[in-house]
This record gives C-alpha cells, structure tokens and sequence, in this order.
C-alpha cells in the first residue's frame, strides 16, 4: 500500500513538471525571435538530456504533439525556407496561434458586466475573482472607456438583482428600466412620472440619469432634477411612465467629474433627503450603542450622557427613522423632532387600526387599567377577619357584608343614620 501511494504520488509529481515544461517549451519559442534548434532546446530540459540520444528526442516529439493537440501551431523551419539559418528550428506560427483582437460595442460590454455581474454576485466559491479577472481581460487596450452606467472597467461595483416573478408585478416596468439604462448610457434627458412613497402624489420632471444602482432590494435611478435642482433618487418600480428624449446618439448632458456612483450607492439612508430637513435628537440606550457609530450626516453631534448617547442632526428621511425608532422597541427614545413625532404616532395608529384587540384582549386591557383594591385587615389564626376596629368617624360610611343591616333594596345600609 505504501509502495502504491508512493507510485501515485511520483505520478502526480511527474504530471506537474511535464505540464511546466510544456509551457516552458512555448514561452522560449514565443521570446526566440530566429527558429531555436533541437539542440538549443536540449540544452534546456532535462527531460530530454537522456544517455540515449533517441529517447530524449522521443520525449520532445511527445510533448510537441501535446502541444499541437492544444492548439500551438509548432512548426519547423528549414535552411532551404530560410536562407540565414544554418540549421533547422521550430517556431510558432505567431498569425495563426494569437487571437485576432477582441473589438466590442458599448452595448455588447454592457451585456457582458450585467452577465458577468450575476455569477459576482453568487455567495461564496471563487466567482468574483474570476470575474473580475474576466472582465479586466476585456478591458485590456480598449482605446475608450466605454460609456456605461457603471463606469466599466472601473472598480466600481456592478450590483444586480433577478427578483422573484410576482402576480400584480407591472409588465411594463421591464420597458421603463430598459429606457432608463439606454438614456444613462447615451447620457440622454428622459421626463418621467413618479408618484412618490410618503404622501402618494404624482409629479412629472425631467431627470438627467447619472446610474442605475442596486439598493435594498430595489432599483434606483439616480440624477440631476430638474424640477428640485439637485441629485435626486427614484425608485424606477414607482416611476409610471418614462420618455426618452430624442437623437440618442446626440448626448443631452455630461455626468459631473466627482460623481461616484459607488459613493453614493454606499451612503447611510440617514443622510437622504426624502422630506424637509428637521432638527432631531433620538437617545440611544446600550442595546442600541452600535446605531450611534453610523452616519448620520455632516451636522451630527453626539455626547454621552449617562448609559445613553444622544444623537442630534438634521433629519431629511422621516420614513427611515421612523422605522428605525420602532424596529429599535425603545432602545431608540426620540427625545427632539415634532414631525419626526408626528410620523411615528401615525404609523402606530396605522398598525393599532390594521391589528385590532379581540373580545378576550379587550377585557384583559381594562382589568389591566383598574387600580388595584387596598389590602383588606390581617386575619387571625381561626381565619376570621380579627384585630381591633377603629371606631368610624361622624360623616365616615361603613359599608358591612352582614345581610341583617341590608335594606329592602339589596343595598348596604349606614349605621347610624348617617348617609353614605
């Protein structure tokens, strides 16, 4: 058994070395600029260094058929092919083993990254440094950087997503993120229709597309507004309707230099601008310590205060911090911020109206609400209500459970004479 293990570790040794010197054997033909002759190649490998002088030649003839099997084209030279040379050589056939050079449209590079970006997506395994071998391999000698949304070959991250068929999904949300890539690539203006998430109005603008990102299960085209005058996100599956201008070949804009879309994909939805910005301070107790170390924006302040951290910044995502506070389930106390206030009580009440109390829930709450009865006299040993009683005082009430001092209506009566 050793002696086999032996053997198969000697073959798989073997295997090894003639692989490197098969591809040894290429790279000095490929550098040689005149046909190198057998016996410079000798010189070279041991392999073939034998004391019979046909078997290492035998050896060459072997790895040289290998080699022509995979595609190498060895040829070899003759002096009557080639005046200069004294003796033959072999060469390889440079016009037939390169790969004529690799030309692709922008939009066929487009196809590929978004292709080559699925298996860069997959967990685990060794897809993305393939694929970004695969893709720096296209990208080599390009004469122009393509034009895409992405900004291939850069580093920057192309991020995609193949979400489950749903029932109700629009069909035409396929053509309106296909207008938006189309514009985002040839730079044009497109004039959509959004209806936006927090109050469901519907506007029409024109957007300058800068990219497409991928973000929180959600595609998102990013921009210049024309209508608010500043980089603006939208969400394309609420975009209702989408033109592109026209002459696509004719840019509409240029995307600003210091625009990086992996930046900006990367930001804390702390620091979005869905609504009016609003001064906020939220405490955040230990539970919640780690929320204080992201950010928040160029305005935060923070200090510690006790157990506590108290956060104060300028608040323009009402809806994320209004999920935030609530998922936190009091971790995170919002000490400042009426409108911040305001949307969180509207959406409990949205949650009470959609989980209304049952029968027995109700009657548990309002046993839960009543204040609790004060404790009764000690009872002695006989188990009888003992222990002195105070005399009553003129204008206090008795009440007593004796059925002797009942009136007529079931009632306790007040000894007496004195009314209750």
């Amino acid at each position: 058994m050793a002696r086999a293990a032996s053997r198969g570790g000697d073959d798989a040794g073997t295997r090894g070395d003639r692989s490197k010197r098969l591809l040894d054997l290429v790279m000095i033909l490929l550098r040689a600029r005149t046909p190198v002759t057998y016996r410079d190649i000798r010189e070279q490998f041991t392999a073939y260094q034998t004391l019979n002088t046909e078997a290492g030649l035998r050896a060459f003839e072997r790895d040289k058929a290998d080699l022509l099997d995979l595609g190498v084209p060895i040829r070899y030279i003759t002096p009557d092919e080639d005046d200069s040379l004294e003796d033959g050589g072999y060469v390889i056939d440079l016009k037939r083993f390169k790969m004529p050079e690799v030309r692709l449209t922008p939009d066929e590079i487009s196809a590929l990254v978004l292709a080559a970006s699925v298996a860069h997506a997959m967990p685990g395994g060794a897809y993305p440094k393939i694929v970004d071998l695969a893709l720096k391999k296209l990208a080599f000698d390009l004469p122009d950087l393509p034009d895409t949304p992405t900004e291939f070959p850069r580093p920057a991250p192309v991020l995609v997503h193949f979400p489950e068929r749903r029932i109700g999904v629009r069909p035409e949300l396929g053509d309106i993120y296909a207008t938006i890539e189309a514009a985002t690539r040839y730079r044009k203006r497109i004039t959509l229709t959004y209806q936006a998430a927090a109050t469901g109005m519907v506007s029409r603008r024109d957007l300058d597309p800068y990219a497409l990102v991928y973000r929180d299960g959600a595609w998102l085209a990013v921009g210049w507004c024309h209508l608010r005058h500043e980089i603006r996100t939208f969400r394309v599956d609420r975009i209702q309707e989408v033109v592109m201008g026209p002459r696509p070949k004719s840019p509409d804009f240029e995307r600003p230099a210091e625009f990086d879309v992996k930046a900006y994909a990367q930001r804390s939805p702390w620091t979005f601008t869905t609504d009016p910005p609003e001064e906020v301070q939220l405490a955040l107790s230990p539970d919640a310590a780690e929320v204080g170390n992201e950010d928040f924006g160029l305005t935060t302040v923070k200090r510690v205060d006790g157990d506590r951290i108290l956060v104060t910044f300028d608040c323009g995502n009402l809806e994320f911090a209004t999920t935030r506070v609530l998922a936190a389930k009091g971790a995170i106390r919002l000490v400042r911020g009426e409108r911040l206030r305001a949307r969180i009580l509207d959406e409990l009440d949205a949650i009470e109206a959609h989980y209304p109390l049952t029968a027995e829930e109700l009657v548990a709450a309002l046993h839960a609400s009543e204040p609790a009865l004060p404790p009764g006299p000690p009872e002695d040993a006989a188990g009888e209500l003992g222990g002195p009683v105070a005399p009553a005082a003129p204008g206090d009430a008795v009440a007593c459970d004796d059925a002797a001092t009942r009136d007529s209506s079931g009632g306790p009566e007040a000894p007496g004479g004195i009314d209750a």
